[in-house]
């Protein structure tokens, strides 16, 4: 059963759940062909994603028991995860995500969770050794909502454990706005492709520079270790719990 949403969560559940049904794996990986995806690229690109996450040298957890992923989507990024963690959880606001991710990855060792949008109810505190987000923050339509689930990582990561999270901190957020609108005259005019989902606010998000990210870290107890790629749409951090 899908989790108890906010009132703000529940256009975001609504527009992930019908993307998950319109053409799930395309909108976890637009850079999919929209009509045949290469599913074993799908996964190896999972693979290289965890690879990243993991492969920080200041940012090795000190535990190897319990991965979570923020946003699992399809699970391909929770099932890289297995080959270095006895345990996997991953969070989807989504339902039909998460249902099309059980179907996909077949292992006792991962489980898909329904969140509500804001937490990771119900993990307990400081049960996770790492916990990882990527290409998710970066679509949240406020900038709040990312500082809460900001929190969320820190409240369940145990000492020793590392975050490593992937967003956009536009170093542009006006240009960045503006482009988007563009798009959307452009639809109405019939300029552009006037049923491009990706114009949705749900989906274009909103950026967050890195000052504002490391100061919510720091507020939830994390030290940040290293940060990648800042001005960018695919900017990382990574944060240890003392």
């Amino acid at each position: 059963m899908a989790a108890d949403v906010p009132e703000h969560a529940a256009g975001m559940r609504d527009y992930w759940d019908a993307r998950a049904r319109e053409n799930a794996v395309w909108y976890v990986d637009t850079s999919t062909a929209y009509d045949h995806p290469d599913m074993g690229r799908f996964l190896s690109d999972g693979r290289q994603i965890v690879a990243t996450a993991l492969g920080e040298p200041q940012a090795q957890p000190a535990g190897h028991e319990l991965a979570v992923e923020i946003g699992s989507g399809l699970g391909r990024i929770c099932l890289a995860l297995r080959k270095h963690f006895h345990h996997v959880i991953g969070v989807d606001i989504s339902s039909e995500m998460v249902e099309r991710a059980r179907r996909l990855v077949d292992d006792e060792h991962i489980d898909f969770v329904v969140g509500d949008g804001t937490t990771l109810s119900p993990l307990e505190d400081g049960c996770a050794d790492f916990v990882i987000s990527f290409t998710v923050l970066q679509h949240l339509p406020r900038r709040d909502l990312i500082g809460l689930y900001l929190g969320e990582a820190a409240r369940v990561l145990r000492p020793g454990g590392v975050l490593a999270v992937q967003w956009n901190s536009d170093a542009h957020p006006v240009r960045y706005r503006i482009r988007t609108f563009q798009r959307r005259v452009l639809a109405r005019l019939g300029l552009a492709h006037r049923d491009d989902r990706r114009l949705a606010p749900q989906f274009v998000g909103t950026p967050a520079p890195v000052s504002y990210v490391r100061g919510e870290l720091e507020a939830s107890g994390l030290r940040v270790v290293s940060v990648r790629g800042e001005g960018t749409l695919f900017t990382w951090i990574w944060a240890r719990r003392p």
